[in-house]
């Protein structure tokens, strides 16, 4: 009997829409109850990544397996495992909160007294229990992403994918977004989410990996040496001279519109600095911390 895990794992994984690779030979390992994020500012590869592991694409090429069952031999039984939070849930304005997850959970076999009981704690998980009977019409999008969101937890599943949470929604939004994500992470949940913006999920993922050209460029923020990366929307090479003219920047790596450096070390210092880089006229659409340095040639 085969033991099911809440980790994700994706082998030489390729998909292709036409002449447009969105995912080239990707390999990812998720560990249970590890929070991974990937940045993008182009929405197909992340979009892309999250619909194959859900099983709502088919790779042209590679393997995909959730809880170690192969995603397209066992669609119900990774179905099971995986709550899937679309960018777009398609909620009906006239149901009221309280009957979508009842619907939800019927749908997920639950029974009708677990269906209240689970609809019932995921309302108070995401703060929309003062909520329950309103029309999804007069929802905040803020709320109705949290709404969406326990939707896809009423199951209970150990593994969360979420496509651009933080899409269109205020600061307060992101913010209680982001506390659920936090609260998640405190259940032990696997957590895959994409967003275009690193600044959404520094502080909640523990790996935050930019994905360009349909490849990971896998980061993390746990050991003591730590590279700064940004993401540079045009002209690379400004960026790179401004660069070369501070003097603490040491070791500037770059690969394609990726650029990695060190002699940043705070978190206030890295703010002062990326702000120093925006008034230089250097658009970015995304920085952090890593590890490892890009795979381009040093400065």
């Amino acid at each position: 009997m085969r033991s099911e895990t809440s980790g994700v794992e994706l082998i030489g994984v390729t998909v292709r829409e036409g002449r447009e690779v969105e995912l080239d030979r990707l390999d990812l390992s998720l560990q249970p109850g590890q929070s991974f994020a990937v940045v993008g500012t182009h929405s197909r590869g992340r979009s892309a990544l999250l619909r194959v592991i859900a099983g709502l694409r088919r790779p042209s090429a590679g393997h995909v397996r959730v809880g170690g069952w192969n995603v397209f031999a066992h669609p119900d039984r990774v179905r099971r495992l995986i709550g899937f939070v679309p960018e777009e849930p398609g909620l009906a304005d006239r149901l009221t909160p309280l009957e979508h997850l009842y619907l939800v959970a019927s749908q997920r076999g639950l029974s009708r007294v677990d269906g209240r009981a689970a609809s019932e704690s995921m309302l108070e998980l995401v703060d929309l229990s003062h909520l329950a009977t309103a029309p999804v019409s007069a929802l905040s999008r803020g709320q109705q992403r949290r709404l969406a969101m326990a939707l896809a937890l009423v199951h209970d599943p150990p593994i969360i994918l979420l496509e651009d949470p933080f899409d269109g929604v205020d600061d307060l939004g992101r913010s209680e977004i982001a506390s659920v994500l936090v609260e998640l992470r405190s259940m032990a949940k696997t957590l895959l989410v994409a967003t275009q913006s690193a600044a959404d999920v520094t502080d909640v993922c523990e790996i935050v990996a930019p994905i360009e050209n349909g490849r990971l460029i896998q980061l993390t923020r746990s050991d003591p040496r730590s590279f700064v990366w940004i993401e540079v929307i045009s002209d690379v090479a400004a960026a790179l001279r401004f660069l070369r003219e501070q003097p603490r920047v040491v070791d500037i790596r770059h690969d394609g519109s990726f650029i990695t450096f060190e002699g940043v070390a705070t978190s206030e210092e890295r703010s002062g600095f990326i702000e120093a880089l925006v008034r230089g006229g250097i658009q970015l659409s995304g920085f952090g911390t890593t590890v490892t340095p890009a795979g381009g040639p040093g400065a």
